[in-house]
């Protein structure tokens, strides 16, 4: 066996003895009902509520640059997130692999309409904490403020604590989660952002035309 290998057998162990020490606590039991409404604040039907409110708000005063920022972060992001996600590490959630250890899912929030149910299976690294801290270093970005990042890794710590809690993710999962936050963020903001502005603002008036037109 291998050095690299050994190492990962160690480390996988201690996920798993992490893991199933923490989800069988008094303290898991006490707050999982809180873990299942608080997961909701990472889930895409929340960040997708947001997108909305901001949509709607760039509508009204016509300034479009968060709008744009926020639309084109998460999809930049989420194309390199689904790669190592589903395409390198497929790791199995908790609930799959550890199911003979009375490990079940408590997510309610899991399930996302049209997406293969197996996809929904697979749990490195954790979208909930990723996109939740990077979504709060663009914010914090944009408004120039120390205080929102301080806010949402605070919140983003209890993000992580809720998903092992819930049966979804692995600490491994959580952990790397904030990596991955900050890696998207900086090659989001140190390098591509100018980019997609500069694309948004050129198919910006393009689309409007086209549906202007369609609806005369």
């Amino acid at each position: 066996m291998s050095a690299l290998s050994e190492y990962l057998e160690k480390l996988e162990d201690w996920d798993n003895r992490t893991f199933l020490s923490l989800y069988n606590s008094d303290f898991s039991h006490r707050t999982k009902a809180f873990a299942k409404k608080f997961s909701f604040f990472g889930s895409l039907f929340f960040w997708g509520g947001v997108w909305l409110v901001w949509w709607l708000y760039s509508y009204i005063t016509k300034d479009y640059y968060l709008l744009v920022i926020f639309t084109s972060g998460f999809e930049q992001s989420i194309l390199i997130h689904i790669l190592i996600r589903y395409k390198i590490v497929k790791r199995n959630r908790p609930f799959i692999a550890l199911k003979n250890e009375g490990v079940q899912k408590h997510d309610a929030y899991i399930r996302i309409p049209y997406v293969m149910s197996d996809s929904e299976h697979k749990s490195f690294p954790s979208g909930h904490v990723t996109f939740f801290l990077f979504f709060g270093i663009i914010f914090a970005w944009y408004f120039n403020s120390w205080l929102i990042i301080s806010i949402f890794i605070a919140l983003d710590i209890i993000m992580a604590g809720s998903r092992i809690i819930l049966g979804v993710h692995y600490p491994t999962d959580v952990l790397f989660g904030f990596v991955f936050a900050i890696i998207y963020a900086f090659l989001f903001l140190g390098f591509t952002y100018n980019y997609w502005v500069i694309f948004y603002y050129w198919i910006g008036p393009i689309f409007s035309d086209i549906v202007h037109f369609r609806f005369l």
